[in-house]
């Protein structure tokens, strides 16, 4: 049974944080979130900047997590102190402004432009921004798993392998609508991937395997692709998703599937269930963290799902 929880502040003062490089950026839906904020009576604060280091800046300010010799304009001080952050972005926008929601201890909620959206898809099962917007308006929040990766923050997915190809692939074309579009792009990333030796850690258990695609999942999507539809938001328990062997050849079938969400894990891609995976070596390989491609942390890497929850509007 999902527990939801409403915010009871009465004077609700929202801070929206808008990437306005966004891969889907459009400053009307940021206005219309505003109108509509402004129609129930309550605050809005909006910050748009290009850089997002620029954007965990200001929210940290914001919720009087950094100190400044400067005071907030004074009418900032007005509006109250901020009740709720909303990222206006993508993935990795949730994911920056998640981190500092999580320590001013803030429900926040997400307005959908990015390329994937796949956290606020995974939370709503939709993308439609006017779904998001009254979703932040009700102010009903529910806690959410996150987990730390060598010191990063995880909300929705990481991936080493397929899902980092098809995602660099996905940087020059859009994200298929068909299932036989899936399965050529699965192909395509599939026979990109170096496929290596990893050892992998899931709890106690231990094992070696080359996996053509290996990723942890606390939310169901990734790439746009519901990889893990029956992940449970609250449990304290990460998706690890991998298959056995160098069988790079049946990713395609494996992908068209999963976009039709008919897959069935078993032997050829297995999922398991954990809090602490640890995967080595990881040194060399791209990652996809979050909706981000980036270079790897750390030789071993260490995913630990937190006692601490996000509160997100859903």
């Amino acid at each position: 049974m999902i527990r939801r929880r409403h915010q009871k502040e009465p004077h609700a003062h929202y801070y929206l944080l808008v990437n306005a490089r966004a891969a889907n950026y459009n400053r009307k839906l940021v206005d219309k979130l505003s109108l509509a904020i402004r129609r129930k009576g309550r605050f809005y604060t909006v910050y748009q900047s290009d850089s997002v280091g620029d954007l965990v800046h200001r929210a940290r300010l914001a919720c009087g997590l950094r100190r400044t010799i400067r005071p907030a304009p004074e009418y900032i001080q007005r509006r109250g102190k901020v009740t709720a952050l909303v990222a206006c972005g993508g993935d990795g926008t949730f994911n920056l402004v998640a981190e500092v929601a999580l320590a001013a201890d803030l429900p926040m909620g997400a307005l959908p432009m990015g390329r994937y959206n796949n956290i606020v898809r995974s939370l709503y099962d939709s993308v439609d921004a006017q779904t998001a917007i009254e979703k932040i308006l009700k102010r009903d929040y529910r806690k959410i798993d996150t987990a730390t990766v060598s010191g990063r923050l995880l909300v929705g997915s990481l991936g080493v392998g397929l899902i980092p190809e098809m995602a660099h692939l996905l940087q020059e074309r859009k994200t298929p609508r068909f299932a036989f579009r899936w399965s050529q792009l699965g192909a395509k990333a599939a026979s990109a991937v170096r496929v290596k030796k990893m050892t992998i850690a899931v709890d106690s258990f231990r094992f070696e395997v080359r996996p053509t695609i290996f990723n942890i999942n606390l939310l169901p999507y990734s790439v746009g692709l519901p990889l893990s539809p029956a992940s449970i938001l609250d449990d304290h328990q990460a998706e690890t998703i991998f298959n056995m062997g160098d069988n790079g050849k049946k990713m395609s079938s494996f992908v068209r599937l999963i976009s039709k969400r008919r897959y069935f894990y078993g032997s050829d891609v297995r999922l398991y269930r954990g809090k602490t995976i640890t995967v080595q070596p990881i040194k060399g390989r791209m990652l996809y963290l979050d909706g981000e491609l980036i270079d790897p942390p750390a030789t071993v890497l260490k995913v630990q799902v937190g006692e601490k929850q996000l509160k997100v509007f859903c």
